[in-house]
């Protein structure tokens, strides 16, 4: 009898990690996560508000981050934060920071020298 009460009670703690797992993993994948970087603007697209920025990689590879401003985007050059993406200029050295997202890049923050 105890054997088929433990039989249970392993049923139960598995079928609970199965019902947990269902709702946590697709959250836990869909967070997008965050990079940040030192590249030089190579395209500026005001009218789209997009940039592109090339940046080192490991063993002198670059890596091109582009895509449209966050909505809520920090621009920031110099000690000014109250500047637009027409401010920059084509390359320019910046700071950007960006997420990976299933549509592409979001260039969450710009920082200009």
């Amino acid at each position: 009898m105890k054997a088929y009460e433990h039989f249970n009670k392993t049923i139960l703690l598995l079928l609970i990690f199965c019902l947990v797992g269902t709702f946590v993993i697709p959250t836990m994948s869909t967070a997008a996560e965050t990079y940040k970087m030192k590249g030089k603007i190579t395209a500026i697209d005001t009218k789209d508000n997009t940039v592109v920025v090339n940046v080192r990689m490991e063993k002198g590879k670059i890596y091109t981050v582009a895509g449209p401003l966050a909505p809520n985007a920090v621009l920031k050059k110099g000690k000014k934060s109250d500047v637009m993406l027409k401010d920059f200029n084509v390359g320019e050295s910046v700071i950007v920071e960006w997420e990976v997202t299933s549509n592409g890049h979001i260039v969450k923050q710009l920082t200009g020298q």
